[in-house]
């Protein structure tokens, strides 16, 4: 008797318990709470990864783009704080554009506005290479001043009627070169505010957007291999589902 229960139990508790082969792996059978803009954007590790390197580059462009700007900020600071001051005033002054400029290839008409200037150094200081007159002259040195450039036509004109003609203004000259600026000009007029503005926007979207891909790709990195949250394709409508909706 004890054998034939024995036997019985075990058939039932075989037929209860299903075979390896029918359980599911818990990892890729796991409901997985992945929607909203990221999982179609990058609803793969493949897409995740090229995002993330298109985010790199943008990334690098933007560091060469921050690199030239800051260069100039950096040469203009350090000419403003560095650079003495003589009195000098306005002979002429012209607005300048790059638009007839032999081997220009900027598809953008930049312009500037040209101060020509008298300021007071000693002769033997004047490193612009143009000499008034003889040491008795109050301004004996000549030189030219170059505002930064703008594509605003509007902007230069307003930059042109700053400093009249015959009007004072203090000029920073370079002890050891040609270089000369009028001094006391606002900020906006002396650093290049529009590409600063730009390259710090530039810096920080992609910096962003690759925080987004990397934490993405982490994500995804815990799920299955072969998980794509992309919705599938529709399949083209075959001859029994035509028949059925015939039928229908």
């Amino acid at each position: 008797m004890y054998p034939a229960t024995q036997k019985n139990l075990g058939k039932c508790l075989n037929q209860m318990m299903p075979s390896p082969a029918d359980i599911p792996s818990v990892r890729s059978s796991q409901p997985v709470d992945d929607g909203g803009i990221l999982a179609q954007l990058m609803p793969n590790r493949g897409r995740a990864r090229f995002l993330r390197g298109v985010a790199r580059l943008f990334l690098a462009i933007g560091i060469l783009g921050s690199i030239s700007v800051g260069a100039s900020v950096f040469l203009e600071f350090h000419a403003r704080l560095s650079w003495p001051v003589a009195q000098g005033v306005v002979t002429a002054k012209d607005v300048k554009s790059n638009k007839d400029m032999p081997g220009n290839l900027n598809r953008r008409t930049n312009y500037w506005i040209e101060y020509e200037v008298r300021f007071a150094v000693p002769a033997e200081q004047c490193r612009t290479g143009t000499i008034y007159g003889d040491e008795r002259e109050p301004l004996p040195c000549r030189g030219i001043a170059r505002t930064r450039s703008t594509d605003s036509p509007a902007t230069v004109y307003q930059w042109l009627m700053r400093h009249p003609l015959n009007s004072d203004v203090g000029i920073l000259h370079d002890p050891t070169g040609p270089n000369i600026k009028v001094a006391g000009e606002p900020f906006w007029l002396v650093y290049p505010v529009k590409e600063i503005l730009v390259m710090s926007g530039w810096m920080a979207f992609f910096l962003t957007f690759l925080n987004v891909t990397q934490r993405r790709l982490q994500f995804l990195e815990t799920l299955p291999d072969d998980y794509d949250a992309s919705p599938p394709a529709s399949k083209p409508p075959g001859p029994d589902d035509l028949i059925d909706m015939k039928l229908s």
